[in-house]
């Protein structure tokens, strides 16, 4: 949806690719409460529901691994209301109108990989895809001292990553199991006996 944005030549037709496709995500993420609610009920008890993962780099033990639990999905209907919604509110916008609902569906992507992530390589990439449009959007489309917000964001952004990253790092280097496998999978960190975990 958000590349069909980008293509789309009238401001109508662009309106409208954007509110359908948030609608859709909405509808789905409505999906996904009532089967989450549905595996509750039967007795599922499992950390986390709905997992699947495909390996990316298995040398480096890098997966896209997803799943949700109750907070995910929360999370994940909270961005899909958040996103119809910023739809809506900006549908008389003349400027870059594209521009601005690509990035805006961009941006509920990195959010909805975010919050589904169970890896966390693919969360912390996802995180980061999630910057630039925020970026962007204040920059171009925001109000007031724009551009000092957008740098401002952008700075305090770039500076937390650089921690969150030295943390996942941490983590992975110090994850190896018996056979020296290290991994960046939320489930499996969860279990092992990190050196810098203190009781």
């Amino acid at each position: 949806m958000a590349f069909a944005t980008l293509i789309s030549k009238e401001l109508k037709t662009v309106r409208m690719i954007a509110f359908i496709g948030s609608a859709i995500q909405l509808v789905l993420s409505f999906i996904l409460l009532a089967s989450f609610t549905a595996e509750r009920a039967a007795g599922n008890t499992a950390p986390m529901l709905f997992y699947s993962t495909y390996s990316w780099f298995p040398q480096l033990g890098i997966a896209y691994t997803t799943g949700v639990d109750g907070i995910s999905v929360a999370m994940i209907l909270l961005a899909a209301v958040v996103v119809v919604s910023g739809v809506l509110v900006s549908w008389k916008m003349q400027k870059l109108s594209r521009e601005f609902f690509f990035l805006l569906m961009l941006l509920s992507a990195g959010a909805y990989g975010f919050f589904i992530s169970l890896d966390l390589f693919t969360l912390f990439f996802f995180l980061e895809i999630a910057v630039i449009p925020k970026f962007l959007l204040i920059g171009v489309w925001g109000s007031g001292k724009k551009e000092y917000s957008a740098m401002k964001l952008a700075l305090m952004l770039m500076a937390g990553s650089a921690f969150v990253f030295l943390g996942l790092l941490g983590l992975y280097f110090n994850s190896a199991d018996a056979s020296g496998h290290y991994t960046f999978d939320l489930l499996e960190l969860s279990v092992r006996p990190i050196p810098y975990q203190r009781k």
